[in-house]
């Protein structure tokens, strides 16, 4: 057999094994733990790296009472989300927005680095993200400084979006991220 032709079935083999995908297009779930729950009940991935790049499924500032998770544990952040498991029926109702805009945008922004640093990343890494705002001229002024306390030259990519509402009931901003993993780490 010519080299070429090994190379060849040799990938195949490969694509056969990863559900009919080349090699480098497999898929990594990330699940923090304090998001376990959340994935198996909601049934979303909190984020997903595929070919080096982590998508992240769009986070609100949530709490379990409404008020800001202490700052710099980067796990309460996720502490909200994590409530929505604990009453089976409960439903959307136990999501609870962080109360003050700016504690909210910033528990957004805690949350989605809790989550990059899951899968390897960081904030410093982001490539894209979109942001889907509430009321937006209200609360611009408290979203910007949220987001300068967290993102970091070289900025990524940005759209910002007006929205009706969010699923989160008093949720202000909804932001969805795309980060590139960091060498070696994908």
């Amino acid at each position: 057999m010519r080299p070429s032709a090994v190379a060849l079935s040799a990938a195949l083999l490969l694509a056969e094994r990863n559900h009919g995908r080349p090699a480098m297009t497999r898929r990594r779930i990330i699940v923090p733990a304090a998001l376990r729950g959340v994935y198996a009940r909601w049934r979303f991935a909190p984020a997903v790296v595929v070919d080096g790049l982590v998508f992240c499924s769009g986070i609100v500032g949530t709490s379990v009472d409404g008020e800001p998770p202490r700052r710099g544990d980067p796990g309460e952040a996720l502490d909200g989300a994590e409530a929505t498991t604990a009453d089976a029926d409960a439903g959307v109702q136990a999501l609870v927005a962080v109360r003050d805009p700016e504690a909210q945008f910033a528990t957004a922004f805690e949350a989605l680095a809790a989550i990059l640093a899951e899968a390897g990343a960081g904030l410093s890494d982001l490539v894209e993200i979109t942001t889907y705002h509430v009321d937006m001229g209200t609360h611009w002024d408290a979203f910007i400084r949220a987001r300068d306390r967290y993102l970091v030259e070289p900025y990524p990519a940005w759209t910002a979006i007006g929205v009706a509402s969010l699923i989160v009931p008093g949720g202000l901003m909804e932001i969805r991220a795309v980060a590139e993993l960091p060498a070696g780490k994908a």
